[in-house]
C-alpha cells in the first residue's frame, strides 16, 4: 500500500506543479504605446509626432504624421503558442501616414522613430512590468521628380516617393516573473511592406532587395501597425511574402524580473 500511496502523492504534487506553472503565464495585459520622430535629415519636427518638409506650391507641405493608440488602458491577450498568431490575438499598434504633397526645395532624406510599449500585468495581475526598452526604427526617404521616368515602374506620374526600412526584422522578446514572451510589431494591412525593384532601392540610396512602400503624389497614405505577444516565438515571414504576413519591425526587451514577496 505505500507504494501505492506513494505514486498518488507524486502525481498530486505534479498536477499541482502544472497547475502553478500555468497560472503564472500572463494571459492578459494592458498596454500603451508612445511614439516620436527622434532625428531626421532635411525636416523639421524632431522631437514630436509629426516632421515635415519642402516648401508648398499650394497644397502644404509633405509630412509624416505618427498616432499612437488612445488611452493607457488597451488590452491585449496572450498568444500561448508560436507560429503565426490568428488576428484575434492581434492589438492595435498605432499607424504612421505620409501626406505626399508637390513640393520644392530640401525635403526629407532620412529619419528615425522611437517608441516606446508599456504593459501592465492583469490576469494575473502582478507589478509591472511597466515600460519596455525604447526600439528605434530606422528608414531611407527619396522625393522622387514629378515628371520624367519614375524609380518606380508601375507608379504614374508624378511618380511614388519611397520608403524603405532600415531596421531590419527583429524577433525580441522580454522576460517577466520567470516566463518569456515574444513580442512583434506588423503593418496590419496586405501589401504594407514588400522587397522594392532595384531602381526603387537606388533611388533611396539603398542596395537591391531593400524592403519598403512606396506612396502616390498628393494623397494620405496610412500605414497601420498590429502588434502580438506570445509564448513562443512567431514565424517571421521571408521579406517576399511580407504583403501577406507582416513585418516584425518593432520589439522590446526587459531583463528578468522576479514577484515581490
Amino acid at each position: 500500500m505505500r507504494p501505492i500511496r506513494f505514486v498518488l502523492a507524486v502525481a498530486s504534487l505534479f498536477a499541482a506543479s502544472l497547475g502553478t506553472a500555468r497560472a503564472d503565464i500572463v494571459t492578459q495585459w494592458n498596454y500603451s504605446i508612445s511614439s516620436s520622430w527622434t532625428a531626421a535629415t532635411g525636416a523639421a519636427g524632431v522631437g514630436t509626432s509629426t516632421l515635415q518638409w519642402g516648401t508648398s506650391t499650394g497644397s502644404g507641405q509633405s509630412s509624416l504624421e505618427l498616432f499612437s493608440p488612445t488611452g493607457s488602458s488597451n488590452p491585449i491577450t496572450t498568444y500561448i503558442g508560436g507560429g503565426a498568431a490568428p488576428t484575434a490575438y492581434w492589438a492595435d499598434g498605432g499607424s504612421v501616414t505620409h501626406n505626399n504633397k508637390p513640393i520644392t526645395g530640401s525635403t526629407l532624406t532620412a529619419a528615425t522613430l522611437t517608441a516606446t510599449l508599456s504593459l501592465q500585468a492583469i490576469t494575473p495581475s502582478y507589478p509591472g512590468p511597466g515600460a519596455m526598452s525604447p526600439l528605434d526604427i530606422n528608414i531611407a526617404f527619396a522625393e522622387t521628380p514629378n515628371s520624367g521616368t519614375c524609380a518606380v515602374s508601375t507608379s504614374p506620374t508624378p511618380c511614388n516617393d519611397i520608403f524603405v526600412l532600415l531596421s531590419g526584422l527583429p524577433n525580441q522578446n522580454f522576460v517577466f516573473e520567470g516566463e518569456t514572451y515574444f513580442l512583434n510589431l506588423f503593418p496590419s494591412s496586405a501589401g504594407s511592406f514588400s522587397v522594392l525593384e532595384a531602381s526603387a532601392c537606388l533611388a533611396a540610396g539603398q542596395a537591391a532587395g531593400c524592403i519598403g512602400f512606396t506612396t502616390v503624389e498628393g494623397q494620405a497614405t496610412n500605414v497601420p501597425f498590429s502588434f502580438t505577444i506570445s509564448t513562443q516565438a512567431l514565424k517571421l515571414p521571408e521579406p517576399g511574402a511580407l504583403s501577406l504576413v507582416g513585418l516584425a519591425v518593432l520589439g522590446a526587451a526587459a531583463a528578468g524580473r522576479r514577484r515581490r514577496g
